[in-house]
């Protein structure tokens, strides 16, 4: 299929998904939310596909959202009357705006449900961050399983220099990669940081020559993709699930997930792979 805001290209099991607005450094607006979910969508159902890999066209990842657009929703706000007086006290503003229920979203909807899609996927997540990933396009690629990073990518949440709190995400993803102080730190500032101190952080996992970035970032998502998927999928769910509980509870589910992996092929072929000293054949399932 024919985009306009992405392109495609599938390798040995990979979906390989580049964002390319080069207008707005691939800013997420709800044409390209709407491109990528139905490339997720297919990734989700199509069983020769086990792995993304989620990039953007140089020289930027993704920009975040598009500011024109919070420029729109500021006047719509002011015409229609929508603003209400605030309480000098930020905390007691967030605990009186909860006590209205017209306030309390009961779903996340449009660009911002998409780090939630990708956190969700049962198939492994690679970010390649060629470049800027500002804003919602850090929360993106805090959203992918594993994050590479070229030599000339850059990261900040820049929610702050627009009076804004990052809404995407990063509240819950950054404390558990990188600590509290680390985050408050970049969410306070908006600063950029350059990947050697993302890596120092936590934040990614790899830095690459900036020309090689595709090429390694692809390998190894093939890499992935060639192995037991179906099992890898489990080990996301459970790792999820462990953060919110301690220890024991953590083994409890544990013990569940390798039931449901004992019963795959992928553990046949793996077992049987090792007694005949041959390489396994895994098929995601």
């Amino acid at each position: 299929m024919a985009y306009e805001y992405i392109h495609v290209n599938e390798q040995e099991g990979v979906l390989v998904i580049t964002m390319d607005d080069p207008k707005t450094r691939n800013a997420i607006g709800n044409e390209m939310f709407d491109e990528i979910s139905l490339e997720l969508d297919r990734l989700d159902n199509d069983s020769n596909l086990r792995c993304l890999v989620l990039t953007g066209k140089d020289p930027a990842f993704c920009s975040g959202a598009n500011v024109r657009g919070m420029a729109r929703g500021i006047e719509q706000l002011e015409e229609s009357g929508g603003k209400k007086a605030l309480s000098e006290k930020p905390w007691d503003s967030f605990e009186e705006r909860l006590k209205i229920p017209a306030y309390c979203e009961e779903k996340v909807e449009g660009v911002r449900s998409l780090p939630i899609r990708i956190h969700h996927l049962q198939k492994p997540s690679i970010a390649a961050v060629n470049g800027y990933a500002m804003g919602l396009g850090l929360g993106i690629a805090l959203s992918c399983d594993i994050r590479f990073s070229s030599e000339k990518a850059h990261f900040s949440e820049t929610f702050i220099m627009r009076g804004l709190i990052p809404a995407d995400g990063s509240c819950w993803q950054l404390p558990r990669m990188i600590g509290l102080s680390n985050t408050f730190m970049l969410q306070y500032t908006g600063d950029r940081i350059d990947p050697e101190t993302a890596l120092r952080m936590g934040l990614i996992s790899k830095i690459c020559p900036h020309e090689k970035l595709p090429e390694e970032t692809l390998e190894f998502a093939k890499r992935l993709a060639n192995g037991p998927t179906y099992a890898m999928g489990v080990i996301k769910t459970l790792v999820q699930r462990s953060l919110d509980v301690n220890f024991e509870e953590s083994m409890k589910l544990a013990g569940t997930a390798q039931t449901i992996a004992r019963d795959t092929y992928d553990h046949k072929e793996g077992v049987q792979a090792f007694l005949e000293k041959r390489k396994p054949e895994y098929k995601g399932r």
